[in-house]
Order: C-alpha cells, then structure tokens, then sequence
C-alpha cells in the first residue's frame, strides 16, 4: 500500500469532487477498521493480507465495495484488477464508477 498514493479518479469532470472521492477513498483503504474512534467500522479489515494472490485481490474488492458503498455513497467499485510483479508485490487498479441516482 506504499503507493496508494498513484489511485486515480477518471471520468469526473469536476476537479475538486475528484480530488475528495481521492481522498476518502484512499483514507478508506489505508485504514484499519475499528482504529478510527468515533467511527469504528471505517477502514478495512485486512484479512486479504494473509491470502494468496487471486483470493487476495477478490476479497480486497468485495470489501472494498462494501465499505466505499457504506462511506463512499456517490460512488460504486466498478472494477478491481490486479498485476503480480516480481517480489511477491501486485499493482491493484480500482476502477470507479459516480452512482446515478444520488
């Protein structure tokens, strides 16, 4: 997660809604779930850390898309993919998606 900094939001006309969708969206990821005071269920919980690859990267998304739908309303997980480089690290491209009807 060191270069959770590269996510990148397309298809927002709209610079500072997608510099804000960034940066929720990035707070949410980089977070632990029950770390946040006031707001225990914020984050992730991580389990997908002690996963192989594929199961990793399919729970990370289905969580991922649970807690962004939770704290993230106006926005949806279309897509998330993944790349295994060299030295057991993976490249995560997380497309997403402005919800219509908010």
């Amino acid at each position: 997660m060191r270069e959770s900094n590269k996510i990148e939001i397309i298809g927002i006309d709209d610079e500072k809604v997608a510099e804000r969708i960034h940066s929720q969206l990035r707070s949410l990821i980089l977070s632990r779930e029950r770390t946040i005071p006031g707001s225990r269920s914020f984050g992730l919980k991580g389990e997908f850390m002690d996963m192989l690859s594929p199961e990793a990267v399919n729970a990370f998304a289905i969580e991922l898309e649970e807690k962004a739908e939770e704290f993230i309303p106006e926005i949806s997980i279309a897509e998330v993919r993944a790349e295994q480089n060299i030295g057991s690290t993976a490249r995560i491209q997380i497309n997403v998606e402005r919800r219509e009807n908010l």
